[in-house]
């Protein structure tokens, strides 16, 4: 299973918690526009389905993902929906072995040692660290990862990082990319002001250099 090359080469991955298809493609239109070539639809919303649907249908070259995965069916939806990628919130084996079976992409979620040790055990490389924020921060991925970095793994960190926060995990060389949802924030989306949304992606390819 190949993580999409786009997600190494920008050093933020927008998370979008919307469920209107229509505004779904004019933000993707907006993240485009700024530069950014992969981003994440969360299935928190009814209508979460129809937007990644429509985002997929418009822009077939983007790394898209699926974010908040929580079973099997979700997995089999998005690989059979053309997408690149699932995220989910928090490990679990039967998960982890249905994206290996399907051959698809997936971010599990960790955030102890424990966890890691377990999702390594099962073969994981590539790993959401959530919510990473509220506990600690750049500080506490650097002390939870710092015993396995012989295993080469690369990591997602999200949870509470805003604009300000970026940086400090993009000199971590561990970290693959930064999950924010701060570049599609719900204040532009309501006001439709898609043009801010384009500021802001352009802003954060201005963080670290992944985009070079």
């Amino acid at each position: 299973m190949r993580i999409p090359d786009q997600l190494g080469l920008q050093p933020v991955l927008p998370i979008l918690n919307l469920g209107n298809p229509e505004d779904a493609l004019r933000i993707a239109e907006a993240l485009v526009e700024g530069g950014l070539r992969a981003f994440e639809i969360t299935l928190r919303n009814p209508g979460a389905l129809d937007s990644l649907r429509a985002v997929r249908a418009e822009f077939p070259d983007l790394a898209l993902g699926a974010g908040t995965i929580l079973q099997r069916e979700q997995l089999e939806w998005a690989k059979e929906s053309g997408l690149d990628f699932g995220v989910s919130p928090g490990w679990s084996d039967e998960l982890w072995e249905s994206s290996r079976e399907l051959e698809f992409p997936l971010f599990p979620g960790v955030l102890t040692p424990t966890e890691l040790t377990h999702a390594i055990s099962a073969g994981c490389r590539a790993l959401k660290v959530f919510p990473i924020e509220p506990m600690g921060g750049i500080a506490y991925l650097k002390s939870l990862i710092a015993p396995f970095r012989s295993k080469d793994l690369k990591y997602l960190p999200t949870g509470g990082i805003g604009r300000d926060q970026v940086e400090p995990y993009l000199l971590e060389e561990a970290v693959l990319t930064v999950g924010g949802s701060w570049v599609t924030p719900k204040n532009l989306i309501e006001k439709k002001d898609f043009a801010g949304v384009t500021e802001l992606a352009i802003a954060s390819l201005s963080l670290g250099n992944r985009n070079s």
